[in-house]
């Protein structure tokens, strides 16, 4: 008779584990892959190029010391360079595909509750702009400068693009967003 040896019972264990690990793994990738397929609205997908919502043109107009975005997973960043201080001015665009139930809940809170450093009880109701679409201000402070954000939705997808300034031209600043946001609106495609 022999006796196993101790060795065998981890081995057994670390090959459970490692097939457990991959069945979890390929049971939420399916589930993802799922959900990602039965959402509703206009966009069954992201945006192939965050980056390219906005034009060349018009960011140079904005920011003409910038030099290309840097896009990530869900936005793209136009800034001048480091250089020009803290009070550089920048374009940011953040995207987010939700389905349309939580895109217009989305949309009531970033218009209510807001988030922390922009004013409260300013946003202005912008027409033509997606299926909805309102402006609000995060005013200069030390250390910030002023910036302009158009947050608008359009069926499914919720799109905030933000035109800091190197200086506090309100105006100015209210402009460039809303250029911004009408060209994303514009060249966002399903």
């Amino acid at each position: 008779m022999t006796i196993p040896s101790s060795s065998a019972a981890p081995s057994r264990l670390a090959f459970a584990s490692v097939v457990a690990l991959i069945v979890v793994t390929l049971a939420a990738f399916w589930a993802w892959r799922w959900w990602d397929g039965e959402q509703e609205g206009e966009f069954a997908a992201d945006p192939r190029a965050y980056c390219g919502l906005v034009t060349p043109e018009t960011i140079h107009r904005l920011v003409p010391e910038a030099y290309g975005g840097r896009e990530d997973t869900a936005s793209c960043t136009w800034a001048a360079p480091r250089e020009k201080g803290k009070y550089r001015a920048n374009v940011h665009l953040l995207a987010s595909r939700l389905d349309v139930e939580l895109a217009e809940e989305d949309m009531r809170e970033q218009r209510t509750d807001g988030e922390p450093g922009w004013e409260k009880g300013t946003p202005e109701d912008l027409i033509g702009l997606g299926d909805e679409a309102f402006l609000r201000f995060r005013p200069p402070v030390p250390g910030k400068n002023i910036t302009a954000q158009v947050v608008f939705r359009r069926s499914n997808m919720v799109i905030s693009v933000a035109y800091a300034r190197g200086d506090d031209d309100r105006q100015a600043a209210r402009a460039g967003a809303i250029d911004a946001a009408r060209e994303a609106a514009s060249l966002l495609r399903p």
